[in-house]
């Protein structure tokens, strides 16, 4: 019988990629709450550390070893770390309770760097979700729609008259371009190609330029909104989406999109309906349309197929693994008795 071999993810080699001005932060950090609590210094602050690390392998395999004080890290760090969460279950297998220390872990050390005055702020203070049920696997869920869920939300926008027009373009522009809402809170009208049907240039995490496509219902859509615009005392505002406060139109955050979305969920009974869902959605729709799991990474704006596969792809259930050992099957004999005939 050959022996069990155990594959260690945090290797010595993916350490000694990290961005080395990370470690001195942490370090740095460390440093400071050992002096206020020695006793637990090879016990609770090791598995601390260990636990830091993690994050840093993440972020270098992910985030282009970015900075921790970066402002492309401080912008994007709710999307950073959902992502982190979704690798830490996922990839890793971790439960709540060891993800739940992980976010402590991480977020300890940017409440001490904001109370040093080396960051603004807590970049994802209050922002995530605590995680409840220590013993469930699930932590931030991610539902993979199906074809009659989307159009139930498609319908659900168009009629229902507490969602408008922005909330229309949100739901189409995400689930047919597979960017992130990062990407989607930064769309601009100088940056539409309305013939082309999609908008350039545009800054998603950590600098990266993408493009963001639509189809030809959007490009409708978009037009029809336009349209409505030159009614509204918003000319000097270039962003596609944009609220009025104070008497005056302006950008539409993304938290602002964030919760519009949310409000999407209702319409299928999901209350914890996030952007990540559809993001995932439509990725996996692209792999089970095409088969074709690099053209899912392509659009995911992914660098490894492997990202794509663990984390935006549904995993086969036994009965569809079955259902396609079948169908194989039965093309099998089926091409075995043209043969035949032939």
């Amino acid at each position: 019988m050959s022996k069990i071999t155990k594959v260690r993810y945090f290797t010595k080699d993916k350490l000694k990629k990290v961005n080395p001005d990370n470690f001195k932060l942490y370090e740095k950090y460390l440093k400071s709450n050992i002096q206020k609590n020695r006793d637990v210094k090879d016990t609770t602050y090791k598995v601390y550390q260990n636990y830091f690390n993690q994050f840093l392998v993440y972020l270098m395999e992910e985030c282009d070893n970015i900075n921790l004080y970066d402002n492309d890290f401080l912008d994007d760090a709710v999307d950073i770390m959902e992502g982190f969460i979704s690798f830490c279950q996922e990839t890793l297998g971790n439960n709540k309770k060891v993800i739940n220390t992980k976010l402590s872990v991480i977020s300890s050390f940017y409440n001490w760097s904001e109370k040093r005055q080396f960051i603004d702020k807590h970049p994802f203070a209050n922002k995530l979700e605590r995680m409840k049920g220590a013993n469930e696997e699930s932590i931030i869920t991610s539902h993979y729609l199906t074809q009659d869920e989307i159009d139930m939300i498609s319908k659900g926008l168009l009629e229902d008259k507490k969602y408008d027009i922005q909330d229309r373009l949100i739901w189409n522009i995400m689930i047919q371009s597979c960017n992130r809402v990062g990407a989607i809170s930064k769309l601009t009208l100088s940056a539409l190609d309305l013939e082309g049907m999609l908008f350039e240039d545009i800054r998603e995490k950590r600098g990266y330029k993408v493009e963001v496509i639509f189809e030809e219902d959007t490009k409708q859509l978009i037009e029809e909104w336009l349209e409505m615009r030159k009614e509204m005392d918003n000319s000097e505002v270039d962003a596609l989406f944009i609220t009025k406060f104070n008497g005056e139109y302006r950008q539409m955050v993304k938290e602002t999109i964030q919760w519009r979305i949310k409000r999407f969920g209702e319409i299928i009974g999901i209350d914890d309906f996030r952007s990540h869902s559809i993001r995932k959605t439509a990725l996996n729709q692209i792999y089970e349309t095409t088969g074709d799991l690099a053209l899912a990474a392509e659009m995911g704006n992914h660098k490894s197929v492997e990202t794509t596969r663990q984390s935006y792809i549904k995993p086969a259930s036994k009965a569809d693994v079955r259902k396609k050992i079948a169908k194989l099957k039965e093309e099998k004999a089926k091409k075995k008795l043209d043969e035949t005939n032939t």
